[in-house]
């Protein structure tokens, strides 16, 4: 079987659907369970060519506002195009409904291969977020609706991804398909812990607490932040740390500041990193990590 992935990231751009994305890649070609080939939007740091896989970046461009960096993809890149028609696949998986799908309609009417969509994200609040005018981003979301809607098989990674679907205009059936893990359950060894956790403030027999993602509010920031502030009101000595950025990261820092818990972060990278929180009130035996 011959399996076309298609994303509008990809390392080196890193974040959860491109992770996704490359698993596929990695399991199905390390279990020899189908032949791959991986398109994504051109980064100029990337690296596409040490994969076990053809990896296809086609044109892409900076776009002023573009959230957190992405690129925008030129889907319409006869030459490259051409690779993915070569290719021959029996299966079409986008997994980003902008420039991915677009490229996966013209693979399928050159193919006649069927297209899979998996919904991850709530695209809307990125839309949102990137693009001020009220009919923009209305035509922006129509256009993304019909794109998805124009697949084979729609797939969402939860309920609640594929009911946001829905709000947004979409029509047809969707199938939840969860996302896996890709690391061996279990307990890491001490002295992997150790040097993973050195120079931190992170001592034994305290809770710890980890999110590791973009900072959006919608993945349940204002959550964790009303959380943090009742458990140091109770008194709870516990970590709480953040690692990733985002563009909801100065909101929720401030919201925890004015909560009376100071924020220790790195100077240059202020809206990512892992460091030490303390309260204000000279509480020193209470500790927070970003």
């Amino acid at each position: 079987m011959n399996v076309c992935l298609l994303n509008d990231s990809f390392p080196p751009v890193i974040d959860g659907v491109a992770n996704v994305v490359k698993n596929y890649a990695d399991i199905m070609t390390e279990k020899e369970l189908a032949n791959v080939i991986v398109g994504t939007p051109k980064y100029h740091d990337g690296d596409y060519k040490n994969y076990p896989y053809p990896v296809i970046p086609y044109q892409s461009f900076k776009v002023k506002n573009m959230a957190n960096g992405y690129r925008a993809g030129n889907p319409f890149c006869l030459s490259k195009l051409n690779k993915f028609v070569e290719f021959e696949p029996d299966i079409i998986h986008s997994h980003c409904p902008f420039a991915s799908t677009v490229l996966a309609r013209l693979v399928r009417e050159a193919t006649h291969a069927p297209i899979v969509f998996t919904y991850h994200t709530k695209f809307d609040v990125d839309i949102a977020n990137t693009i001020k005018s009220e009919l923009i981003q209305k035509e922006t979301i129509n256009a993304i609706v019909r794109n998805i809607s124009a697949c084979d098989e729609v797939w969402a990674v939860s309920k609640g991804a594929g009911e946001n679907l829905k709000s947004l205009g979409y029509e047809g059936e969707y199938r939840v398909v969860s996302n896996g893990v890709d690391f061996e359950k279990g307990r890491i060894d001490e002295k992997t812990v150790a040097k993973v956790t050195a120079g931190f403030d992170l001592p034994e027999d305290i809770p710890v607490f980890l999110f590791v993602g973009r900072l959006h509010n919608y993945k349940g920031l204002p959550m964790i932040a009303d959380a943090m502030i009742r458990l140091t009101e109770a008194g709870v000595d516990y970590r709480m740390i953040f690692i990733g950025k985002g563009p909801d990261a100065a909101g929720i820092q401030e919201k925890i500041k004015q909560a009376g818990i100071t924020l220790d972060i790195p100077d240059d990278e202020a809206d990512e990193g892992s460091r030490t929180y303390k309260t204000i009130e000279g509480r020193a035996d209470w500790h927070r990590s970003w």
